[in-house]
């Protein structure tokens, strides 16, 4: 057995930009490589071992192929510790989906997994319910990022470092010099924009270095 490591993850999260109010899925749709049909043959001859851990929550390695499904990545394991984490921060911080949200991601969800048109088994079921566990997964990191967005946005923020409180103080004075002059310029705006998303960037990456993360 490999001696397990301990690392210390600095997540950079790609933020995604989003709009107030605006339902979002994320999916890959470059690559044949993550169709849902390959997803679902690779998550059947998956085992169960352990990869990695995020504060003593496991991450194994059937789960692996739901997370090339949702992101389609090449280095699943880094994004699902990453997803993990920022679902125990979300629920550290009391941010959940709502119940429309469920309802609407869980629909989604559904009629993709209905597409395959595969038999009502025991394995199909597990198969459904872990890909409906995933998706909620994901859909609630993405928005808990963006919760910590609205925070900044609407200067309710706080953080025990002081490089980031520092660049917070920054934002409410561009933001109110921005806003003095009238909402009209742009270039002040763009940086209004890059500095929330730095900041909410540097704010999760702060927060998950103090998580303990191992990769087996």
């Amino acid at each position: 057995m490999k001696k397990k490591a301990v690392v210390v993850v600095f997540v950079m999260l790609g933020l995604v930009s989003i709009i107030l109010g605006t339902v979002f899925t994320v999916y890959n749709s470059q690559s044949d490589k993550y169709t849902l049909e390959n997803i679902y043959n690779a998550y059947m001859k998956a085992d169960e071992m352990v990869v990695a851990t995020v504060n003593d929550v496991n991450i194994m390695n059937k789960e692996l192929s739901l997370i090339q499904y949702s992101y389609g990545t090449s280095k699943p394991i880094d994004r699902a510790i990453e997803q993990q984490a920022l679902n125990q921060l979300a629920e550290k911080d009391g941010f959940s989906l709502s119940q429309s949200e469920i309802n609407k991601e869980v629909d989604y969800i559904t009629e993709r997994y209905k597409s395959l048109n595969l038999p009502d088994n025991a394995e199909n079921r597990a198969f459904y319910n872990a890909l409906v566990k995933e998706h909620l997964a994901m859909t609630t990191s993405i928005r808990y990022q963006y919760s910590v967005q609205k925070q900044i946005m609407h200067q309710n923020f706080y953080c025990d470092n002081q490089d980031i409180n520092e660049k917070y103080e920054k934002y409410k004075t561009l933001y109110q010099e921005w806003e003095d002059g009238g909402k009209e310029n742009t270039v002040l705006y763009d940086e209004i924009w890059s500095l929330r998303e730095e900041i909410t960037q540097e704010y999760i990456d702060h927060r998950i270095s103090q998580f303990k993360i191992e990769k087996r």
